[in-house]
């Protein structure tokens, strides 16, 4: 298949008050590079202190009908998240219906995977799918808003938990229950504000004001002059989070499915993890999966890597170890997580892609 990067379009991005993803070839050459650093950084210290005699034993002591667990749960996962987006949508009076959703919700999130621009090709893609179902520009971005506010207050919650697990654990030292006890109480606070934030309009308004203010202060001081981010696009932003979150309090009714979906999508990501230390012949404690799952998506986030890519494996990796799981069978249960919940969607949204591609192709010659 031809490469095709994500649409431009102009309407979009203005819509959104988000850029559009468009690396020029030196910060190409420049994110390749990252990104190899961090997958080399790694995946290389994993395999070295790593016994290698002992990774093959565990890979080839796997029973094969056992993968087929965490691929079945991946897929339960996607289709979760597809409802969620599809109860979105018909709240907002735009219902797509659960098909074209599922192909849009596979492809733009394995984009968002594949490409390292804070997840903005992923965003503009599913724009420009929605735009192709009928969807308007500004109720596209709503939608595409409300499921990820409503996506990242519940991941917040889950972090919480994860902490709160692992300050009880005994066998953390002094100086990882100051780390874990102050990485808690960021993420209370960080829970906390994004719901007052949800109830109080006053208080929403303000400081999306002067966050946003901030941002373009910090962007026009520290980033180039073609880089830094425009008043009218961080106002753009502003509207549709305030939008976002309006959205969610005037139909609190029918967006209690949309949130139970969204819900029921982490607790079956958290159980393709389970599931591969399952089939390394490891019961590891859900707890215990909450929170090496939390760190290696904390880590994920902040890295330049597409997808965290070696910094979620290693992460993980030092987390679950240090907390008493064997080294050789957590690295292989990580890979297993990686190749379950990454490759596997990548392979599926390839076919969904070239028939949308089409489909799009026939609409813009019609």
């Amino acid at each position: 298949m031809p490469a095709v990067g994500p649409p431009r379009d102009p309407e979009v991005a203005a819509a959104s008050g988000l850029p559009t993803a468009d690396l020029g070839g030196q910060s190409k050459r420049r994110l390749l590079i990252a990104t190899a650093a961090f997958a080399l950084l790694g995946f290389g210290l994993m395999f070295f202190y790593s016994d290698g005699r002992e990774l093959l034993n565990v890979a080839s002591s796997i029973a094969l009908p056992r993968l087929a667990v965490p691929v079945g749960l991946t897929l339960l996962s996607y289709v979760l998240m597809t409802l969620s987006y599809d109860g979105i949508a018909r709240a907002a009076g735009t219902p797509t219906g659960f098909v074209p959703m599922l192909r849009i919700t596979f492809v733009s999130n394995v984009v968002n995977y594949i490409v390292a621009t804070g997840g903005l090709s992923g965003f503009a893609l599913r724009m420009y799918f929605f735009r192709q179902v009928g969807i308007p520009v500004g109720r596209a971005v709503t939608i595409s808003f409300v499921q990820g506010l409503i996506t990242n207050l519940t991941l917040l919650i889950f972090l919480v938990m994860g902490f709160v697990f692992l300050l009880t654990h005994e066998s953390l030292g002094t100086a990882a229950l100051v780390s874990a006890a102050t990485l808690l109480a960021l993420f209370v606070i960080a829970t906390a504000l994004a719901l007052l934030l949800l109830v109080h309009r006053g208080v929403r308004r303000r400081v999306l004001f002067w966050g946003l203010e901030a941002s373009h202060a910090l962007g026009r001081r520290f980033l180039p002059h073609h880089r830094a981010p425009r008043r009218f696009r961080m106002w753009r932003l502003q509207i549709n989070i305030e939008r976002g979150f309006a959205f969610i309090l005037a139909n609190w009714p029918k967006m209690i499915l949309p949130v139970v979906y969204i819900i029921l999508d982490w607790v079956v990501t958290l159980g393709v993890l389970w599931s591969c230390f399952w089939c390394v012949n490891l019961n590891v404690p859900f707890p215990l999966v909450t929170v090496g799952f939390a760190i290696g998506i904390l880590f994920s986030i902040v890295s330049l890597a597409p997808g965290g890519l070696g910094i979620m494996e290693g992460s993980m990796t030092t987390i679950f170890h240090s907390l008493g799981t064997p080294l050789e069978q957590t690295v292989v249960a990580v890979l297993l997580f990686r190749v379950a919940y990454y490759a596997v969607p990548f392979l599926v949204s390839v076919a969904f892609f070239r028939t949308m591609l089409r489909v799009a192709r026939g609409q813009s010659e019609g």
